[in-house]
């Protein structure tokens, strides 16, 4: 583990000069290691809808859930652990620890990830519907609006010093 947190520590310390005058650190780190965990998602989602889930969906109690819908949310779930530790460790460091201070943050962090999630659907939502909005288009902007006000959150919130 040890070896992980200096390989990833190192990767961010590496990149960090060509963002530096754009970005404050944590912003940087914030931004980065978010890609890392986003990318994760990308990846199990793809991997459980095109390889393991049935592309017809599951039928639970006479409905019937799309395949990428369950492929989203088990994703979602699985890579929270994966993005709390690294915002913890890499984005927030200097936030403070200990076994109950831990699981309060990580109480939070599940707080404003799941704030996320729905924002950016109703926002993605909301901008296709109303203002006729191309999708990806509409997604970009979904997508920075959300990852702005989770930025905050979780600086102020959930990881506050």
């Amino acid at each position: 583990m040890r070896l992980l947190n200096k390989g990833i520590e190192s990767f961010l310390h590496f990149f960090f000069p060509i963002f530096k005058k754009w970005l404050a650190y944590d912003v940087y780190a914030y931004l980065a290691v978010g890609a890392i965990n986003t990318a994760l998602n990308i990846l199990l989602f793809a991997i459980l809808y095109e390889f393991i889930l049935p592309k017809e969906g599951w039928l639970i109690q006479g409905y019937t859930i799309a395949s990428y819908t369950i492929a989203l949310f088990i994703a979602f779930f699985a890579t929270i652990p994966t993005g709390f530790w690294l915002s913890k460790n890499f984005a927030f460091k200097s936030a403070s620890s200990g076994a109950k201070k831990t699981t309060k943050q990580l109480f939070k962090y599940i707080l404003v990830v799941g704030q996320g999630l729905g924002s950016d659907y109703l926002i993605l939502k909301g901008l296709i519907l109303f203002a006729s909005m191309e999708p990806t288009v509409a997604k970009i902007f979904s997508t920075v609006i959300v990852l702005t006000v989770n930025f905050l959150l979780q600086k102020y919130f959930t990881f506050k010093k």
